[in-house]
């Protein structure tokens, strides 16, 4: 045997040993990746190794390693853990959430931690708070997830698929007045119909129906996205709601200088509706008394009942049913809120979602009335 041919017998008796050796502690056997070795200046390459895809350490024997990378990433098991315990903020809420033990728990934080080399929470006075890292990661892992609830659907509707699904994303006001009454009319007419609504922020509600989650939105927020149909458009006014004994309820029509020296139930215009408070209220803003300040025009109308103050709302906020007994009055304002029905357009509709589409645009023009309903 040549010097050159026992050189190379002795690299591969090399590597065939690299691979035999035991794995290290810290590596988790089973997520081991297939190793591919290529000779330099063209030789023939080396054999997998006996007994599988077994990571190996580059030793250098004249070889080149190419790894397919070995997942260090999180599964979807961690995923769920890392994303319950965001949600909760304690491996003890997670683990209530997710129906584990909390040590159960502690140990997938733990494991997942050191595979993917992040330090995602530092306990502090005995509570978790996550890291930077943690909190740029959980927006793409919240992403992730919607699309993993996606499939899980899909899966259900597949395996049933005569009773049909409808999905609808709205506004809180919204969800709580008009959506409610068009659920209703697309159920006498499909009795089996699985629906499932959701009322998420403003900012949120769009990316749910550009993602498909959803099959129907209906927005009080701009709809400018590549994928998102506008369907129908109306606008909605801003009303005053308030106790009937409120000095205010002897007006007919409000202007925001009358609010000015009572005690305002105020909304986060910008963050709801997209509009100004400045162009709300012009320059009475400056000497209003906003003396609570609440997250949604329902949740102001619920104040405005229970303290007898005065609220600034959007008109579909208010509901018989939910608000009784208030005095409504316009507010005087060239600003409004745009009501949009939207849709993905690469989703097509079912029948379903296309009959509650057109109730609920019904619905719409009932409550708009004069406010400008559009078809778009």
């Amino acid at each position: 045997m040549s010097a050159d041919a026992g050189s190379l017998r002795h690299r591969e008796k090399a590597v065939f040993r690299a691979h035999r050796n035991p794995m290290p502690r810290h590596v988790d056997t089973a997520n081991r990746a297939a190793v591919t070795i290529r000779p330099r200046h063209g030789r023939k390459a080396l054999p997998s190794a006996p007994g599988g895809n077994l990571p190996v350490q580059a030793i250098d024997v004249g070889y080149e390693f190419l790894h397919l990378a070995r997942t260090d990433l999180m599964n979807l098991r961690q995923m769920e853990v890392f994303r319950a315990i965001m949600l909760t903020g304690s491996v003890t809420g997670a683990a209530e959430l997710l129906h584990l033990s909390q040590s159960a728990v502690s140990k997938m934080l733990s494991h997942t931690q050191q595979r993917s080399g992040l330090k995602l929470f530092e306990l502090v006075k005995g509570r978790l708070v996550p890291t930077s890292a943690a909190k740029q990661l959980y927006e793409e892992v919240e992403r992730l997830w919607r699309n993993v609830e996606k499939v899980h659907t899909l899966s259900k509707e597949l395996a049933d698929p005569t009773r049909g699904n409808l999905y609808v994303a709205a506004s809180l006001s919204l969800g709580t007045t008009v959506v409610p009454l068009s659920v209703a009319d697309t159920i006498k007419e499909h009795s089996e119909l699985q629906v499932k609504v959701i009322l998420p922020l403003p900012n949120q509600l769009i990316d749910v129906v550009a993602d498909k989650i959803v099959d129907i939105g209906i927005s009080t927020f701009a709809a400018n996205h590549p994928s998102i149909d506008v369907h129908a458009r109306f606008t909605c006014p801003l009303v005053c709601i308030m106790a009937p004994n409120h000095p205010l309820a002897a007006l007919r029509q409000i202007r925001p200088r009358d609010l000015v020296g009572h005690r305002l139930i105020s909304v986060p215009f910008q963050e709801l509706y997209g509009l100004s408070e400045e162009k709300v209220y012009g320059e009475a803003l400056e000497d209003l008394n906003k003396g609570l300040e609440v997250r949604s025009s329902l949740i102001a109308s619920l104040f405005s009942r229970a303290t007898g103050e005065v609220a600034v709302v959007d008109a579909l906020a208010i509901s018989d049913t939910l608000v009784p007994p208030l005095e409504i009055r316009p507010l005087v304002t060239d600003e409004s809120i745009d009501i949009n029905v939207i849709h993905n357009r690469y989703k097509p509709l079912s029948p379903q979602a296309l009959l509650f589409q057109e109730l609920l645009v019904f619905r719409l023009q009932q409550y708009c009335g004069g406010m400008h309903g559009q078809m778009a």
